[in-house]
């Protein structure tokens, strides 16, 4: 799930975005919270597994038919594709207008997971059509 970041969350906010190596020291940290704040075309989320806690961070920018992630930043323990995956699946169901692209280190997930995407929706019509052909 993901929750629009405010400045009551701005500890939590920080906590996520040092783990990238180029936002490890303070100056950088409240920049770059600050370009997202400023900027009506950035928005920051956080992101919550299906517990309590947040789990992570993702980096919106946006342009007319286009959700681009600039980065996306997850605590250790949930570092992996299938969380990518529920944040890409989180990100297209809240901007579903949206075509949602990638930096270059998401390209091939982002590939991954449309290709897992339509490979469920063919099961899923090909069980539907089964399902019909039977009454």
């Amino acid at each position: 799930m993901l929750n629009k970041y405010s400045d009551e969350n701005k500890k939590i906010a920080m906590g996520f975005l040092s783990y990238i190596p180029d936002l490890k020291d303070m100056s950088n940290l409240d920049q770059e919270l600050n370009l997202y704040k400023e900027d009506e075309n950035r928005q920051l989320y956080l992101w919550k597994s299906n517990i309590e806690d947040y789990s992570g961070i993702v980096a919106l920018s946006f342009s007319e038919h286009t959700v681009f992630i600039e980065y996306i930043s997850l605590s250790p323990s949930y570092r992996s594709q299938s969380n990518i995956f529920k944040i890409f699946d989180d990100i297209q169901r809240k901007f579903s207008d949206y075509t949602v692209l990638g930096n270059f280190n998401l390209g091939e997930l982002l590939k991954a997971w449309r290709e897992s995407r339509a490979k469920e929706e063919r099961e899923s019509s090909a069980k539907a059509d089964n399902d019909t052909s039977k009454e």
